[in-house]
């Protein structure tokens, strides 16, 4: 039992360096369109744009090459972490306009290759949502780190030495990822260090009969998705402006974000240690309630602890549930490539997001967007429901079919018809 739970701890330890690596850059896209506004003959709607060319990259490599991990998973590993270094160096040392797009979006196809080694790992496994919690529990506590030391450095003269810190940041997380093994080998070796568990080992690969969704189901989770990612990325885009109107200053502002980003991650503990899937209905209820009522605290009480607080419990509604769909979406994923374009899906809803917050913070002001706001939470929250709901009803059919088959082949056995 021993070497399966170290090989349990090295798989988890792998697959959270790899979201981290694959998500740092978005975490701190605020911080990186700062440095490139530093950088002579580039202004905020420029520097905005060449730091897209990340999200671009992800996107692309989403589209092109969500399979490609199935033929050639060390090569995947090692050119992601390499595509994602050269992509911060090149970001340090060139200066057009040209270039730094190019190195953003070389950057972010290296990204899109390590977040595809965590969705072909745990394609298909049963009550994904408990490794997804896992994952962005340990990965999101080194993404809030990331930011955090950023967030700190005293302000430098240029772009400063944020694109090296992210490369240091792969770097360093690279002989994690690199550990990852290729699905095969893992579910191999698991098999060999614990040899009589050969059912229970097919019970966590295969999705879960209660589980697997329609086509019509399995869009409305990516409806929510765009949904609760829209909210989150609209929330986080005016969040400056809210501390402006509470006089809170910049620094501290960047400073509680980055607080809040570490402390908000406690959230995926919850789907970390979910064990029975009847209580998932409840627990995305719950995240649901937490990130609704987050959000119209934040846009409606003032003041700096009230900021801090709400910021963290907004960050702590949103990594509680967001396993859960996760999950939900890998155990209906046999190779991966579902979830790598839900991917898009949450970046295209992070984008409208963003896209739209400024507008409506200015024209309506907080209260205003704080209703619109919680209005689009409930309207995630009512298609979550039904889904996780449908999915509570058809587990309960599926077992009482199991148990009335039980009964018939007892039956059988008594009264001496059974097998013959």
């Amino acid at each position: 039992m021993p070497p399966v739970m170290s090989s349990s701890v090295l798989r988890v330890g792998g697959l959270s360096a790899a979201f981290a690596a694959a998500l740092n850059g978005t975490m701190v896209m605020p911080l990186i369109v700062m440095a490139l506004c530093r950088i002579p003959g580039i202004d905020e709607a420029t520097a905005t744009a060449v730091a897209s060319a990340e999200i671009g990259g992800i996107a692309l490599y989403c589209l092109l090459c969500p399979r490609l991990v199935r033929h050639a998973h060390w090569q995947v590993a090692a050119g992601g972490v390499l595509a994602m270094v050269a992509g911060q160096l090149l970001s340090h040392v060139t200066d057009s306009v040209a270039t730094l797009s190019l190195a953003r979006l070389l950057a972010g196809v290296g990204e899109g290759a390590l977040f595809s080694l965590i969705t072909y790992n745990v394609a298909a496994q049963a009550e994904a949502e408990r490794i997804w919690g896992q994952i962005n529990l340990v990965g999101g506590v080194c993404m809030g780190g990331l930011l955090y030391v950023l967030s700190v450095l005293p302000p430098q003269a240029g772009r400063g030495p944020i694109f090296l810190w992210l490369a240091a940041f792969g770097v360093a997380l690279a002989p994690l990822i690199l550990s990852i093994r290729p699905r095969g080998a893992a579910s191999t070796g698991a098999a060999q260090a614990a040899p009589g568990a050969s059912a229970a080992s097919a019970a966590s690969v295969a999705p879960a009969l209660a589980s697997r969704l329609s086509r019509s189901r399995l869009a409305l989770v990516l409806v929510v998705v765009l949904l609760v990612y829209g909210v989150q990325a609209g929330q986080w885009a005016v969040s400056g402006y809210v501390g402006e109107r509470a006089r809170i200053a910049a620094e501290t502002v960047g400073l509680f974000l980055a607080l809040s980003s570490i402390l908000g991650f406690v959230g995926a503990i919850v789907p970390s240690l979910t064990r029975n899937p009847a209580r998932r209905a409840p627990l995305v209820a719950l995240g649901f309630l937490i990130l609704g009522a987050s959000v119209y605290a934040f846009f409606n009480i003032a003041g700096q602890w009230p900021f801090l607080l709400s910021q963290i419990m907004i960050n702590v509604g949103f990594y509680m549930l967001t396993p859960f769909l996760t999950g939900l979406l890998t155990e209906n994923d046999p190779d991966g490539a579902l979830v790598m374009r839900t991917l898009i899906i949450a970046m295209l809803g992070a984008g409208i997001g963003t896209a739209l917050a400024g507008e409506l913070f200015v024209s309506g002001g907080p209260g205003m967007f704080s209703v619109i706001a919680v209005g689009v939470v409930g309207l995630a929250w009512a298609g979550a429901m039904a889904v996780f709901n449908t999915i509570k009803r058809t587990k309960h059919e599926h077992e009482e079919a199991q148990v009335g088959t039980r009964n018939i082949a007892g039956a059988d056995g008594l009264t001496g018809h059974g097998g013959r």
